[in-house]
């Protein structure tokens, strides 16, 4: 085994390129009637590489061998493609970088693409420069002259997703671009100049773009679009003190539906944040409250936790929420605070959402 290259690749929008040119191809025609939405090589002489993490670096590993290899039991989400490289000199590009990479051979392989944290990676949406990553990608590239696409596992909703994506997308010949009056490419569906966007929003937003708060959201926001695209409307359409109001409210409901809002070491913490000071020990970060839930605080005793509920750990789910709601961005502490809270209520988010309802302002239909 050859390992080719190593190291962190910055992304944007999710996806990378093994390619030999500077020219990006229409990225859905490089999934075009395949079976998996991973790893594209429909187009020739690329392959695409789809991340769950839409802004940051993603660690990416490439291998080549000999022959076949077993695909490792951590990996998550495993597709393969036949692949034929156009040269030995290829590249690693994403939106704005580009990495050499050199191959020992050309010819007919078979391109095995692993993945794990995608759903994580998903959620985080963007990974700063000082921030842990949180997926990784392994390429691993063998000769194989009967190679063919396969799903090999497939374990997270984002991989899911992308497989239906490329499963409704027609084959090349079918797939044509729009064009305008003229006959001309438009860009609007692809790569063009201004629509490098379109295939990921109607991914991340379905079929109403996002307003420009929303999309510059962190956090959760993407989480909460895929099953409550309207919620986010309407979270975007109050005004600062009613989101601030909403978040405090969700952090108490995780907290009440965890059995931790009356214990004795908690309650400051739950009254800071009502009066927007800030949160005593000690919850002066996630990190040091996550321990106590099992062993307490100044010799009390650790949080209760009810497994007739089912497996979950309710508190380590409603502990977020009180961290999101105290965000400064009132916008991004109400949707933060609705994801985790709603993580916590699992198996009873539908009362979450009507309690969120009989108390804030919805517009009709929603």
């Amino acid at each position: 085994m050859i390992v080719l290259f190593d190291a962190d690749v910055p992304v944007h929008y999710g996806f990378m390129l093994l390619t030999s040119g500077d020219e990006y191809p229409d990225l859905s025609n490089t999934w075009a009637g395949q079976q998996n939405g991973l790893a594209g090589a429909a187009t020739p002489g690329v392959l695409s590489m789809i991340t769950g993490l839409h802004t940051g670096r993603v660690p990416l590993r490439i291998e080549w061998h000999a022959t076949a290899s077993e695909p490792g039991a951590d990996w998550e989400e495993i597709v393969d493609v036949p692949f034929t490289p156009p040269s030995v000199d290829m590249c690693v590009r994403s939106f704005d970088d580009s990495f050499d990479v050199r191959l020992p051979d050309t010819g007919l392989l078979r391109a095995r693409y692993c993945a794990a944290g995608m759903d994580a990676a998903r959620d985080a949406d963007t990974v700063m420069s000082e921030e842990p990553t949180v997926d990784r990608y392994l390429l691993q590239l063998w000769p194989d002259e009967e190679a063919a696409e396969t799903i090999v596992r497939q374990t997270s909703a984002i991989a899911a997703y992308w497989h239906g994506v490329a499963r409704e997308t027609p084959p090349a010949a079918e797939h044509t671009r729009d064009t305008g009056e003229n006959g001309d490419d438009d860009g609007q569906d692809g790569w063009g100049e201004d629509g490098q966007e379109d295939w990921y929003d109607a991914w991340a937003w379905g079929d109403r773009p996002p307003s420009d708060r929303l999309r510059q959201l962190r956090g959760n926001v993407l989480g909460v679009a895929q099953d409550h695209r309207d919620l986010l409307d309407v979270f975007d359409g109050w005004d600062p003190a009613v989101q601030r109001a909403a978040a405090r409210w969700l952090a108490r409901r995780a907290f009440e539906v965890a059995g931790m809002d009356d214990i004795g070491w908690v309650r400051p913490a739950l009254t800071a944040m009502d009066l927007g000071e800030p949160l005593p020990e000690p919850f002066t970060s996630p990190e040091a409250v996550f321990p106590l839930l099992w062993t307490g605080f100044n010799g009390s005793g650790p949080v209760p936790f009810d497994a007739s509920q089912g497996a979950r750990h309710r508190p380590s789910f409603a502990v977020p929420a009180l961290f999101a709601a105290v965000n400064d961005d009132p916008l991004e502490a109400v949707v933060d605070a609705f994801s985790h809270a709603e993580a916590t209520c699992d198996g009873q988010a539908h009362d979450l959402l009507t309690g969120l309802r009989s108390r804030f302002p919805f517009p009709a239909g929603r």
